[in-house]
């Protein structure tokens, strides 16, 4: 996902984020990131520009262009984005999946090399599967390559999908998954049928063994349950009652997003998403 080199993730965050603790409680890792209210606006076409490149490759959009101009360009966005009558639901999960893969990206340098939501077969509804599958690569060793799952809930509301977020990736280590129906490896096959159909052939050689993580714990560096909330709303007592039952604490990292206004900054990255200025030319 390309985004504007002079700009990272901690230039946008308050200062005390990205502090790492223990969750008191649960026992898990915890990172409690929150924007800067003074960088608003920079988040806002930050998110859009993530956005953009989520549901449409690039290159596709720079040949869009180069076929029908700005006008087939905002055709094609406005068909892949929700619309704006879909519940509020919708926009603002696949919202919270972008800020997913950012975070994943920038802050614990990990790589995302497909982006579930550009395959959405329906975009006015949520996509299916694991949120996000991503990869921490070892170039000069890749049996040191490990893979990464991460589930997404973002709301207003402070409780919204809370204890869900945690049954999810618990369910990925579920005991009774037959082979066919494994969910770690379903979703691994996903990624690597993309990348096969790309081309990408060494990538998606070294992406093929992780198909076997279900019997090779070993393989799964993290699980990460994401909560995307509104600043103004969230307290720390929705995560009360959490438990893991399924995973070692030690392996799971939450990380909480916290924004200003969570539904503006949703309405503001569409609008940015939707703005492509003269550069695609």
């Amino acid at each position: 996902m390309s985004k504007p080199s002079t700009l990272t993730l901690k230039n946008i965050l308050t200062p005390t984020s990205t502090k790492h603790r223990r969750h008191p409680s649960i026992g898990c890792h915890q990172y409690d990131l929150e924007v800067d209210d003074d960088q608003c606006q920079k988040f806002h076409a930050y998110a859009g520009e993530a956005l953009r490149e989520a549901y449409v490759d690039p290159e596709y959009l720079a040949s869009v262009f180069e076929r029908e101009g700005f006008s087939g360009v905002a055709k094609l966005l406005e068909e892949k984005f929700p619309s704006k009558d879909n519940p509020f639901s919708v926009r603002t999960g696949d919202f919270g999946e972008v800020v997913g893969h950012i975070v994943l990206q920038d802050l614990f340098g990990l790589t995302i090399p497909v982006f579930k939501i550009r395959y959405k077969t329906n975009w006015e509804k949520a996509s299916f599967g694991v949120d996000i599958i991503a990869f921490r690569l070892h170039d000069k060793d890749p049996q040191k390559d490990t893979v990464v799952f991460a589930e997404v809930k973002a709301s207003k509301t402070k409780g919204y999908g809370v204890k869900k977020v945690f049954e999810e990736i618990e369910l990925l280590v579920a005991e009774g998954q037959s082979e066919i129906k494994q969910k770690m490896r379903n979703a691994v096959r996903f990624v690597s049928e993309r990348l096969f159909e790309q081309q990408q052939c060494e990538l998606e050689k070294r992406i093929y063994r992780f198909l076997d993580c279900y019997t090779n714990p070993h393989y799964v560096e993290t699980f990460f349950p994401f909560l995307v909330r509104d600043k103004q709303t969230w307290g720390e007592d929705a995560l009360d009652g959490i438990v893991l039952d399924k995973l070692d604490p030690d392996r799971v990292v939450l990380c909480v997003f916290l924004i200003g206004d969570l539904e503006e900054a949703v309405r503001v990255a569409y609008e940015m998403a939707a703005k492509v200025g003269d550069e695609i030319g």
